[in-house]
């Protein structure tokens, strides 16, 4: 049986949006990872200064006492 939720997400790493790689409009390859980007001003930002932003997500922070 086949879900409707079978679609991967990714999330833009200049804006933080989530996106499908249907919904992509770019996408890069930065040291043998690809990155997904929502628009061509994000492809671009991120090409100008890949060091800039996160290349994995963080682990949320547990603050409960």
């Amino acid at each position: 049986m086949k879900r409707d939720n079978d679609t991967a997400t990714y999330i833009d790493p200049v804006c933080g949006m989530a996106i499908s790689l249907e919904s992509a409009v770019e996408e890069v390859t930065y040291k043998g990872r690809t990155y997904y980007f929502c628009a061509q001003v994000c492809r671009e930002a991120f090409e100008a200064d890949p060091e800039r932003y996160p290349h994995t997500p963080k682990p949320p922070r547990d603050d409960s006492p």
